[in-house]
């Protein structure tokens, strides 16, 4: 039998289903006569191979090495540089027929890995392997085996995966606003408003904010749902709608107790809106209308006070001091003649002989 064998292939030769003889790249002539003669034809390009023991002990050692990796040891296989196999725990048969062929054992018995290559993190499955890249503001919570065993900073996290369960997780310790909204309360004086609340705070202590709630969010919500509607109970109206400022420092406190048991840390609490029912608002702009108009009232009459005050002042004044008062007239014919374009004078016929007309400069 003539068999030919390519660069990239090896042949094993089984005569009557024993493997007898190993073949290289090349042509090779089998004689087996009266015999069953079969050909298996390896790829060595494949890089791993699985052959029985009475087959591998034909190869040479040189072009095919045998390793075994324990339960706590990762292989990658590189050729010219670049990692192309991923190998796990037992026995695994590597093709070493290019000489660029290199073996790396990796001890994973530790959690602390530093991170992967881009080529090699695609070989590595996540049952062995864990990577999260946490932005600037976020921080990286590591989980071993269920309990929080540390918490991370910005940057590339990795952990192995093997030996012990790891998880790791991505949080945000950024501010954020929670909106409370359309919340209907009872003032003390029956009065039914709407309120519109909003809530900004950061995590504080992340390790707190992963152990102790599971919806921390949600605690925020019902401890300003609950600080308001207690805070607005107490209060009637007026006292509502001239204290709102007040109403904030009130709120503030409660909040912030309770969000600090969670690991959040409450920024600012805002009253967006104080919304009556509509006819509870025509009432009250009829109020603050007719309170307008009160006052308004009383600033007219305070100016028409101090008007006839002053014309009364200057009135004693002018009698007390005749020059003073005729000084006051001959302003007041200075002012009309400067408003008068032409003098009509009428005169009756006992006056015409008394009428001295002169002219300027004469």
């Amino acid at each position: 039998m003539r068999i030919q064998v390519s660069l990239s292939e090896r042949v094993i030769v089984h005569i009557n289903r024993r493997p007898e003889r190993y073949l290289g790249p090349g042509v090779h002539t089998v004689w087996a006569p009266f015999s069953e003669v079969e050909v298996q034809r390896l790829s060595t390009d494949a890089l791993t191979a699985d052959l029985r023991p009475e087959q591998l002990a034909l190869v040479p050692k040189d072009e095919l090495r045998t390793l075994t990796i324990g339960e706590t040891e990762r292989a990658v296989v590189k050729r010219k540089g670049r990692p192309l196999r991923w190998l796990g725990t037992g026995e695994h048969q590597v093709w070493t027929v290019d000489p660029s062929t290199k073996i790396e054992v990796i001890d994973v018995s530790a959690i602390e890995a530093k991170p992967l290559s881009d080529e090699l993190r695609p070989l590595v499955p996540a049952t062995d392997y864990l990577e999260v890249t946490a932005l600037e503001g976020q921080v990286v919570l590591r989980w071993v085996n269920g309990a929080l065993e540390k918490v991370l900073g910005a940057g590339r996290a990795a952990a192995w995966n093997v030996a012990q369960k790891v998880v790791l997780s991505v949080i945000d310790v950024r501010e954020r606003v929670l909106a409370v909204n359309a919340q209907e309360v009872m003032t003390k004086d029956r009065v039914t408003l709407r309120l519109n609340l909003s809530v900004t705070f950061k995590v504080a202590d992340p390790r707190r904010l992963a152990t102790v709630a599971r919806e921390p969010d949600e605690v925020v919500y019902l401890a300003l749902q609950l600080a308001a509607r207690e805070a607005v109970g107490s209060r009637t109206l007026d006292e509502l709608l001239g204290g709102r400022e007040s109403l904030t420092e009130i709120l503030s406190p409660a909040v912030s107790a309770r969000a600090e048991v969670v690991g959040l840390s409450v920024v600012s609490v805002g009253v967006k809106d104080l919304i009556l029912p509509g006819e509870m608002k025509t009432l009250l702009n009829r109020v603050i209308e007719a309170q307008k108009e009160a006052e308004a009232n009383v600033i007219l009459r305070r100016e028409e006070t101090a008007a006839v005050r002053s014309m009364a002042q200057t009135a004693k004044v002018l009698g007390e001091s005749p020059l003073l008062l005729r000084l006051k007239e001959l302003e007041a014919y200075k002012d009309l003649a400067g408003k008068v374009g032409t003098v009509n004078l009428v005169l009756g016929d006992a006056s015409l002989q008394k009428l001295e007309l002169k002219l300027p400069g004469s």
